[in-house]
């Protein structure tokens, strides 16, 4: 049955990279998926593929800063699945969104104003909004377990995405926050903060780049750049009853980068 049988879990942007990894992670220990990304395409691909290993899962197009996208994804978690037990809170946007969105990663005296709102409404409004009308839905069914994702920016200072770091370190307080509200209603918040983690959001503007890439696994303790699957592990272990008794707490997914003190 594995270590999530017969619970169903909410990935918000899953539909690629860290998020359907973590999708098909679950599924192959018994949860059922809710797929969750801003377009049908990459939602149908990811449905798709949890479906041809073996696993269940159904799939809710929608903008996680949006709503009416937000209350519709839940909906479709109620009426298929009955529900939810597993929220995880994956979607964000970080270096890529200047190739996608034209949203610049920059240092707050050069952050528009329009890129600081938007890069806050999506990495933390769409918690908000997930928790705000899942919340509730948690406690009907008794309780559950909350997963919001990070990054070891909110841990140490950066010298730009000023707006990407201010909205990682308000996950971070928002989390604790939920864990101490809801901890008595059976519900479990906790905090995943991945460092340099290979992936589409950050291949093109980091990994790629050979020497970039090869100075931040030197400066790596374990001496390499982390992949999807290092972030899923350490989700379901959050997600899972292993880990029953941790709540508000904050787990670096690094390889230890945030402990190196400088860059060789």
């Amino acid at each position: 049955m594995g270590q999530l049988g017969n619970k169903v879990a909410l990935i918000t942007g899953s539909g690629r990279g860290q998020g359907l990894v973590a999708a098909q992670r679950f599924a192959s220990e018994g949860a059922k998926i809710v797929i969750n990304d801003l377009d049908a395409e990459s939602v149908e691909a990811a449905v798709a593929a949890v479906k041809n290993a073996g696993g269940e899962a159904v799939g809710a197009v929608g903008d996680v800063s949006k709503a009416a996208d937000v209350q519709a994804v839940l909906q479709t978690a109620q009426e298929v699945c009955g529900g939810f037990d597993i929220l995880y809170n994956n979607a964000g946007i970080g270096y890529s969104a200047t190739q996608r969105f034209g949203i610049a990663m920059s240092d707050i005296v050069n952050c528009t104003e329009d890129d600081w709102r938007r890069i806050l409404d999506i990495n933390v409004g769409g918690i908000f909004l997930f928790c705000k009308y899942g919340i509730p839905k948690l406690i009907e069914r008794g309780g559950g377990v909350i997963i919001n994702t990070a990054s070891i920016a909110a841990l140490r200072g950066a010298q730009d995405a000023h707006a990407y770091t201010a909205s990682k370190g308000a996950i971070l307080a928002l989390t604790r926050a939920i864990a101490v509200t809801y901890g008595p209603k059976g519900i479990r918040a906790n905090t995943l903060c991945p460092g340099v983690i290979d992936t589409e959001m950050i291949h093109d503007t980091l990994i790629s780049e050979k020497n970039i890439s090869d100075l931040l696994a030197r400066n790596t303790p374990l001496q390499r750049n982390g992949t999807p699957q290092d972030v899923a592990d350490v989700a379901l272990f959050l997600a899972s009853d292993q880990s029953r008794f941790v709540t508000g707490e904050a787990f670096a997914v690094d390889g230890g980068i945030i402990q190196h003190i400088g860059l060789a």
